[in-house]
């Protein structure tokens, strides 16, 4: 199908992850860490599994025996089987990564994990109306109507269908009754450098369920910066602008005092 976006001039297919010229670039989003991070699926091995003909949707991962793997340029059976354990163990994903991870345009971390979070299911989420969706936090006129139209084409749905068919089994999460409810909800936040208790990816998922925003980059609309070991300039940038700087005390301190 073609989806015409109002206010932009390009006509574009909403096939996404089955339209043949995107296959590759799709499956390696698909894969990649942010998504359902699928180690030692990387380019090379998926432009193999597509030239060969033997991967037409993310499902087909998932059916792909040892055997198969082994048998492709430069893999090996060692190879293989860590491949084969990290598909099934990307089977079990959080409800965020898994809407990031289906390509959605427009659609980043954020908004993907956003979206979980009000909807708390696919069904939910594919029943929405573009006024359903407008009302997520982080979800503009024109996102929404990206979401909308990625679940109204028939070969996005059977992709979901058949990945819930070949295994891969989602996270519910409760909708949340209102983000701004949330302690953190007027707060945004830049992480810089290396923690030591928690990793940044999970200093930043307890943040978010407090409702704060995450970014990658200090503005004068920064409530303050988290600085580990090691920050670089984005610690420079919060000094030139005055911004607050936590360290990681601090930030520990912030999660349990919200609850976090």
């Amino acid at each position: 199908a073609v989806e015409q976006v109002e206010g932009e001039a390009a006509a574009r297919c909403t096939g996404g992850l089955v339209c043949p010229a995107q296959r590759k670039r799709a499956l390696e989003h698909f894969a990649s860490r942010a998504a359902m991070d699928i180690d030692g699926l990387g380019e090379k091995v998926i432009a193999q599994l597509v030239n060969e003909d033997l991967v037409h949707s993310p499902a087909d991962l998932y059916r792909l025996s040892r055997d198969t793997l082994a048998g492709l340029d430069r893999m090996g059976e060692k190879s293989a089987d860590n491949l084969v354990q990290a598909l099934e163990d990307s089977k079990q994903v959080a409800l965020g990564r898994l809407l990031f991870a289906l390509g959605i345009r427009e659609v980043g971390e954020v908004t993907a994990r956003a979206l979980a979070r009000h909807f708390g299911t696919l069904d939910k989420l594919a029943e929405a109306s573009v006024d359903d969706l407008e009302a997520v936090r982080d979800v503009g006129p024109v996102v929404a109507r990206h979401v909308h139209a990625f679940f109204g084409e028939a070969h996005n749905r059977k992709v979901i269908e058949a990945l819930l068919e070949a295994g891969v089994k989602y996270e519910a999460e409760e909708a949340a009754a209102d983000a701004d409810d949330l302690p953190l909800a007027d707060r945004t936040y830049v992480l810089t450098g290396s923690l030591s208790g928690l990793t940044r990816s999970q200093a930043k998922k307890r943040l978010e369920a407090l409702g704060a925003r995450v970014t990658g980059s200090v503005s004068k609309n920064t409530t303050a910066v988290i600085a580990g070991d090691g920050p670089g300039s984005k610690l420079d940038r919060a000094n030139e602008l005055g911004i607050d700087v936590l360290d990681e005390e601090a930030l520990e301190r912030l999660l349990d005092e919200h609850g976090g």
